[in-house]
């Protein structure tokens, strides 16, 4: 699966989508509390018929959001 959980001093290696491309939060920002935190907000949005999102484990929220990885980055490219 692309953007695999690796975690070292509490930083994830699982890119999130911004300006359609895969983003990463510098200086040391890219923590697993923040990331999936934004990956279950898109999640939540894209997904309604999931069930309570509080009940989600970090590798479903990231299975889920793989699944729109392609889309978020269709529709998050610059205009021009």
């Amino acid at each position: 699966m692309r953007g695999a959980l690796r975690a070292v001093d509490g930083l994830i290696r699982a890119p999130l989508v911004r300006s359609g491309a895969d983003f990463w939060h510098p200086q040391r920002g890219h923590t697993a509390d923040r990331v999936h935190r934004e990956m279950l907000l898109q999640v939540c949005r894209d997904y309604p018929g999931l069930p309570d999102p509080r009940t989600l484990k970090a590798r479903e929220i990231r299975f889920f959001f793989e699944g729109l990885r392609e889309e978020l980055k269709e529709h998050t490219k610059p205009k021009g």
